[in-house]
């Protein structure tokens, strides 16, 4: 009896091994798989986490940047910035772009191409409505679509549209305009334009390498065009009546976005170097509501650049006027101009311009008329020659003082030590 129990225990023991071995065995062949599993998954999110940040790249679209792709190692955010000044479609432009089946405007931002789509965030003024047809130059701008292709085309991000000339084709024009940039808001931020009260009381915002920037456009007036009573909302304007309203946008951008950017069309045609009143005293109502970099177009001249400190310490770059930057305008003044520069960074103490980044690139509107085709182009002034100015329609038509050292001379009084000779 004792024997058979003991035989039966050693048995049972025996059995109890093996269901342990085999548990044992099955952990483990579990455990791999869900190794396994664990690794191929990695490498897929880690393929598709490639794959969407090449695509994001080859899109352009910096409001699809996120901040884990550009987070430098010691945690800082940097987005480089230009901007440009006024992109003026006049009729001569028109009809160099005239291709036969439509206009092709690429050639006039060709040569600085490369280095406008190289910067993290680009800004241009873009002065006359893509009012739909027929289209016209000067006094009252209509301009084709396929400039706005252009500007994008060019590397710009962000496309400005208020400005005296934004009621040259009427209501139905700005609407045209509205429409045509909202189909390609995948590729450009268009602001100053308004489909409607509630678009314009929005504060439009942009998120470039995880630093998101508010962008307002405000223009002094129309021309002596009037708004519609009931659709005041497509163009907002900088006057008495409008003071609070736009301090007041100001604030609140100031409270949604690491960086505001204020771009008003201001001032006084011509006046080169000093800024008006009008200009001071709204460059300082934006700085002390909370703007950080102040992008000023219309004077279609260059004007100065200044630091603006407000009363309660707030601080702001202000580039009063940054001239022209395609037009057919002649005179030195109106084909010098300026691509405005600072990097910008955000840390854990905030978001801010940094100091010695701040800069300008003095451009030339080139424009020669004396073969067929005409050329109009912008250069850097530092790659521009003389030979180049032999030839510009300022000198053989408008001003035979013109020349490439007169050129520099204005660049020099006007912008002195903020000057760079092409974007970093």
């Amino acid at each position: 009896m004792d024997n058979r129990n003991s035989n039966y225990r050693k048995k049972q023991a025996a059995i109890a091994r093996r269901k342990k071995a085999k548990r044992q065995k099955m952990i483990i062949r579990i455990g791999t798989i869900i190794i396994a599993v664990a690794l191929i998954a990695s490498l897929v999110l880690g393929a598709m986490s490639c794959s969407k940040k090449e695509k994001k790249q080859e899109d352009g679209n910096p409001q699809n940047v996120t901040s884990e792709e550009v987070t430098e190692d010691n945690g800082v955010k940097r987005v480089k910035l230009t901007a440009v000044g006024d992109i003026i479609a006049h009729e001569t432009i028109l009809n160099l772009a005239e291709t036969g089946n439509g206009y092709d405007f690429s050639s006039l931002f060709a040569l600085l191409k490369a280095d406008i789509s190289s910067m993290d965030l680009a800004i241009a003024n873009v002065e006359t409505p893509l009012g739909g047809g027929p289209y016209t130059g000067y006094p009252n701008f209509n301009t084709p679509d396929e400039m706005g292709l252009a500007v994008i085309d060019a590397g710009f991000d962000v496309a400005l549209q208020a400005s005296n000339h934004s009621m040259d084709a009427g209501t139905d024009g700005i609407r045209h305009s509205i429409s045509f940039w909202k189909k390609h808001t995948d590729k450009i931020l268009m602001v100053g334009m308004h489909e409607s009260q509630a678009e314009a009381d929005e504060i439009p915002l942009l998120t470039v390498n995880g630093i998101t920037f508010a962008i307002l456009n405000y223009t002094y007036g129309l021309n002596g065009y009037e708004l519609p009573y009931d659709e005041d909302y497509l163009i907002t304007l900088m006057n008495d009546s409008t003071w609070d309203y736009i301090k007041e946008q100001v604030q609140r951008a100031d409270t949604l976005a690491d960086f505001v950017i204020v771009c008003p069309h201001w001032g006084e045609e011509n006046q080169v170097g000093e800024p008006t009143s009008f200009q001071k005293e709204w460059g300082a109502m934006f700085t002390e509501a909370g703007a950080d970099l102040i992008l000023g177009t219309h004077p279609h001249v260059i004007e100065n650049i200044e630091w603006i400190t407000a009363e309660n310490g707030n601080k702001a770059l202000c580039y009063y006027s940054l001239g022209n930057f395609v037009s057919n305008q002649q005179y030195t003044d109106l084909v010098l101009g300026g691509m405005a520069y600072v990097a910008i960074e955000k840390d854990d103490e905030g978001t801010h311009i940094v100091t010695d980044s701040a800069k300008v690139v003095p451009v030339v509107t080139h424009n020669d008329k004396t073969g067929d085709p005409v050329v109009i182009q912008t250069y850097y002034l530092a790659d521009y020659t003389q030979e180049l100015a032999d030839v510009h329609d300022t000198y053989l038509t408008y001003d035979d003082a013109f020349s490439l050292e007169l050129l520099k001379q204005k660049a020099q009084n006007v912008f002195g030590s903020w000057m760079i000779d092409r974007l970093p």
